[in-house]
């Protein structure tokens, strides 16, 4: 079997939160969608629960070899446990940063452009 996630979609909120550390009440679902016979779609969704509102979305499919049993139990667990640390990888990525793209004083020239002050993510 071979899980493959195909999109994945975060809404977080405007404000990042105070403290450093987060801790979720997630409330999630999942939804599974017969495409072919050795295929299976899904759609896993991850709600927070807490002051840190944020929805996740992750659509894929599953392979299953010929013959192949679907234990949707255990296939579930697998999906929510994946999306979960994908979630948290989003939402380091995502917090807020600031990144000094050029230096004035390293341009020769022709070709170079200088970009003031920072972007913020």
């Amino acid at each position: 079997m071979e899980i493959y996630m195909q999109k994945i979609g975060m809404i977080r909120p405007d404000a990042n939160p105070k403290n450093s550390s987060l801790n979720f009440d997630i409330d999630w679902s999942i939804d599974y969608y017969d495409s072919e016979q050795c295929q299976k779609k899904f759609c896993i969704i991850l709600r927070s629960l807490n002051q840190f509102i944020l929805d996740f979305k992750i659509e894929g499919f599953i392979e299953l070899d010929a013959f192949e049993k679907f234990d949707k139990e255990e296939v579930s667990q697998l999906i929510f446990h994946r999306a979960c640390s994908v979630l948290m990888d989003m939402i380091s990525l995502t917090r807020q940063s600031s990144h000094v793209l050029s230096n004035a004083e390293g341009l020769s020239g022709f070709g170079s452009e200088y970009i003031s002050g920072t972007l913020f993510s």
